[in-house]
């Protein structure tokens, strides 16, 4: 029987919905959070995201940025997980309890929505876990909850850790897609400094900037602003699993 506090979730619509009207099961104003705890406006489900921890951010930038992933739902309940695991053997779900005994909703960290090189769409679960906590008994117990319950429903689930998870392409991407939460107004001149970069792959990509912005005659900082923008579309051919160097030219930055 569901206690009262998960009764009150699902009333107020938590782990339902999806893109813009996902609610997470788990907020960020719930619980005490051993990481950093981020709520972070999502470009592709315009809605605000709750996530847990730095791994769990940096997960997200790189689910968001991926052209093949459609929709992000955080905090994912497997709530009829005792209906759908056939295989409860050696599944320790009283371990799973508060402090009355209640048994306590297991969640999985992403549910993906993911399109195929065919063009299907399908859905993808995937739970973050730092390598530290994988010595734990109790987390080892969850995630073999998680592995069953996905399992029995046909969706592919994986764990990833900080090792998946390569800090330069996070951290680039997050620089990147800050421009994206504006609305674009400049797109004539993005469109421009575009043009400008490609006809100068030899020029250091810092020079380009400033010679754009004198002769548009535009603030300065704002082609620094319109080449994040474009990154972020992916316009240019960058390799942002490396640091960004504004001194190199477009040739060294591939």
């Amino acid at each position: 029987m569901q206690n009262a506090k998960v009764q009150r979730f699902i009333k107020e619509g938590r782990g339902q919905g999806t893109g813009s009207e996902y609610v997470p099961w788990v907020k960020t104003s719930d619980y005490s959070s051993k990481g950093r705890a981020t709520r972070i406006r999502g470009i592709k489900t315009k809605r605000i995201h709750h996530l847990h921890s730095d791994n769990q951010l940096r997960a997200f930038f790189m689910f968001e940025h991926s052209d093949a992933v459609l929709d992000i739902r955080e905090s994912f309940p497997l709530l009829d997980a005792m209906e759908v695991i056939d295989d409860k053997d050696g599944l320790r779900f009283d371990k799973f309890t508060d402090s009355e005994g209640s048994a306590l909703v297991i969640c999985t960290t992403f549910l993906l929505t993911v399109r195929e090189e065919t063009g299907e769409e399908k859905l993808v679960a995937r739970s973050v876990k730092n390598t530290s906590e994988l010595t734990k008994k109790i987390t080892l117990e969850k995630l073999e909850i998680e592995r069953r319950y996905w399992k029995a429903r046909g969706v592919d689930w994986q764990i990833v850790t900080e090792k998946q998870l390569p800090r330069q392409f996070c951290n680039n991407i997050e620089w990147c897609r800050e421009t994206l939460l504006e609305e674009m107004k400049e797109s004539e001149l993005a469109g421009a400094l575009l043009s400008y970069i490609k006809n100068n792959p030899s020029i250091p990509i810092k020079l380009l900037f400033s010679e754009f912005e004198h002769k548009q005659e535009i603030e300065p900082g704002q082609g620094l602003w319109l080449f994040r923008y474009l990154l972020a579309k992916k316009c240019l051919e960058v390799n942002i699993r490396n640091p960004i160097n504004l001194a190199a030219t477009l040739e060294e930055l591939k």
